[in-house]
């Protein structure tokens, strides 16, 4: 079998859709099946830069149209064969996915709000626990819905992540996701100083965080020592070794979950709302909504208030560890195998 996988990022959307486009590659290389990633020019750097890569990359000709893309990943579909393509991205509007329909292959489409145009997507990949009340079954009847919480895409550090004893953790981590769109981190650790923390916190930035120079520039001023980070590469080992994370909503806070995290989940858009609503009501992490304004006082009082309760720490994370499900990747895969079976047959 072999997969095309369409896919961005960039600082402006960040590394979620890429990332779990990874996740599902890995699972798919892990089954000795082909993969192609079919990526911007931006996009290529941030795969060249992973030591956890998989799957080859081909670049798509600068200045192509929507409707010629179309053409062309139907070329490249004819050319080598492919059997499968995933797309993740809002950037696909309702002619594009319409388009693809025509190609012979099997379309799997990432989603995470089913409120935009038609997906046309033979089968709907989106692991939010609320997702089965997004109305899929009447949007999209004909599709195969890998929905839910047994459905979460993960790359394969966290299938399953290590598991580190509640005495081995320490510390507060920052991550706030391939690029922090809304910029917070540099104004987070200003908050936690100026409200009087003083222990050591680790910072992750992700590959695509486009505010390193002021962040290089706060840290020697900050009351506490900060390990930074950049484009860390083992987050399951960062997450695993933390008593509490602070990190945007995207898919890292299923990893967070797997890894028995506590965690305070900012929302900084629409699309992330669902996913953290059902995690708190979980009891694992704490929500903020950060899509108008966030202020990152109140926040860092948050923090400051749940690093000082090691018990309400010890038992979110309890929670995370037995709400969590690392098999997601698998029974996407295997209902991609079904689906091209059932093509199959007469």
């Amino acid at each position: 079998m072999h997969t095309l996988i369409r896919v961005n990022a960039s600082s402006e959307i960040g590394m979620g859709h890429l990332m779990r486009c990874l996740a599902l590659a890995q699972g798919l290389v892990e089954r000795h099946m082909q993969v192609t990633f079919i990526v911007d020019t931006t996009t290529l750097g941030y795969c060249q830069a992973r030591h956890d890569w998989v799957g080859q990359c081909t670049v798509l000709p600068q200045g192509v149209t929507s409707e010629d893309e179309v053409a062309w990943i139907k070329a490249q579909a004819n050319a080598t064969q492919a059997d499968v393509l995933v797309i993740d991205g809002y950037q696909f509007d309702a002619s594009y996915r319409q388009g693809l329909r025509g190609s012979g292959m099997l379309v799997v489409a990432f989603d995470d709000t089913a409120q935009t145009h038609p997906l046309s997507a033979d089968i709907i990949i989106n692991g939010a626990a609320g997702a089965a009340e997004l109305g899929y079954h009447h949007r999209e009847p004909e599709a195969t819905l890998c929905i839910g919480e047994q459905y979460r895409v993960m790359r394969s550090e966290f299938c399953p992540p290590p598991h580190i004893d509640w005495p081995q953790r320490q510390g507060l981590l920052i991550a706030m996701g391939g690029s922090d769109p809304k910029g917070l981190t540099v104004p987070l650790l200003s908050a936690l100083a100026e409200e009087g923390h003083r222990e050591p916190v680790r910072v992750v930035t992700g590959a695509a965080y486009p505010h390193l120079d002021a962040l290089q520039r706060l840290v020697p001023t900050l009351p506490f020592a900060v390990q930074h980070i950049h484009d860390c590469q083992t987050m399951a080992d960062a997450f695993s070794h933390a008593s509490l994370c602070v990190s945007a909503a995207g898919g890292s806070q299923f990893e967070l979950q797997a890894c028995g995290t506590p965690s305070v989940l900012i929302t900084v858009a629409d699309n992330q709302v669902g996913a953290t609503q059902g995690a708190a009501q979980q009891g694992w992490c704490h929500w903020v909504d950060g899509r108008e304004s966030i202020d990152c006082v109140a926040v860092s009082r948050t923090i400051m208030t749940l690093l000082n309760a090691p018990d309400t720490l010890q038992q979110m994370s309890q929670k995370a560890y037995s709400s969590a499900d690392t098999q997601g990747t698998a029974r996407v895969i295997d209902a991609i195998h079904q689906r091209l079976y059932q093509r199959e047959q007469p």
